[in-house]
């Protein structure tokens, strides 16, 4: 072979070696880095908290000594000695936690949500999935008990999406917990980012571009892929979980919260996988009665003493 064809092979390999390094920058900023909604766009989706029976909460800030998480508090005047820590999805905001607040307020409640580190008006940040949230959530709670005077295992912790996969990676550091609501996790990072990639460039194209997005994003956000991992986390968890997900679920698919229940300790943790044509993390508002029903049947069993009695 001759020197021009070593020469043009050399170019081909270097265009496109440098060509996965760019695909992988940009897949990885995607991943770490995507807009995130406003709090005025939430609001206007949203609602206020009056529209969902709750009082103005106090505007709190939360300093992990990392971060500082800016949230909502709301101060239940029925006092059940009781309280819930709920945290949204990815891209979103506190005020996705109102969908799920009556649920826990008329149990008399204390209520804190905050917007995750890198969305709302929390302080900037690359998303890592749980990694580093999860201390942020671990603090939170902290903050939660000064602020509340409960201790732990009178607080509860619920999340939907990207924050029911951080409060499945917390469960394990707060075993006193009197149970964790889980909607719509994803099993691992690789495993979302696995199927987000294949929807939008195809399964060959998105599994060829997957490692190199992953590396590219671990050292841009300084975390861990595979320490990432609900599905691993639920097997160190000691309290009741309760674990819900829509059949129709497009966007993560329902064989992620599958494979977190058949990695738990089924004695204490509750998988429902609703046949109600939800979109994405959307059971809450395609039946809000039936989804009660279902989360106050999972209470009765598993935390009969949380909060005041209600009707079921």
């Amino acid at each position: 072979m001759n020197r021009r064809v070593w020469l043009i092979l050399a170019i081909v390999i270097l265009l496109l070696v440098a060509a996965d390094a760019a695909a992988s920058w940009f897949f990885s900023g995607i991943m770490i880095a995507s807009p995130t909604a406003s709090l005025e766009e939430a609001r206007a989706d949203t609602g206020d908290p009056a529209d969902y029976g709750l009082p103005e909460p106090e505007e709190v800030r939360i300093d992990t000594g990392e971060v500082t998480l800016a949230g909502w508090y709301f101060d239940n005047p029925q006092d059940g000695d009781c309280g819930v820590l709920f945290m949204h999805g990815f891209t979103g905001t506190r005020y996705q936690a109102l969908y799920f607040a009556p649920l826990f307020w008329e149990r008399g409640c204390d209520l804190l949500a905050y917007d995750h580190r890198g969305h709302g008006d929390s302080t900037p940040a690359f998303h890592t999935y749980g990694f580093h949230e999860k201390d942020d959530a671990l603090a939170a709670l902290r903050w939660f008990e000064q602020r509340s005077g409960l201790d732990e295992s009178q607080i509860g912790v619920g999340g939907v999406s990207y924050g029911a996969a951080t409060a499945l990676q917390l469960a394990p550091m707060i075993p006193e917990a009197p149970f964790v609501l889980a909607d719509s996790s994803y099993s691992s990072v690789a495993a979302i980012v696995s199927v987000r990639a294949e929807a939008r460039l195809g399964r060959a194209l998105g599994r060829l571009l997957l490692p190199g997005a992953l590396f590219a994003a671990e050292r841009r956000a300084g975390f861990d892929a595979a320490a990432v991992s609900p599905e691993a986390a639920i097997a160190e968890a000691q309290m009741p979980i309760l674990l819900i997900h829509s059949r129709t679920d497009g966007f993560t698919p329902a064989a992620h919260s599958e494979a977190i229940y058949a990695n738990s300790d089924q004695s204490r943790t509750v998988l429902h996988v609703n046949e109600w044509g939800s979109e994405h993390a959307s059971d809450i508002g395609t039946d809000f009665a039936a989804y009660r029903q279902l989360f106050n049947a999972f209470m009765a069993e598993y935390a009969p003493d949380f909060g005041l009695p209600v009707a079921q």
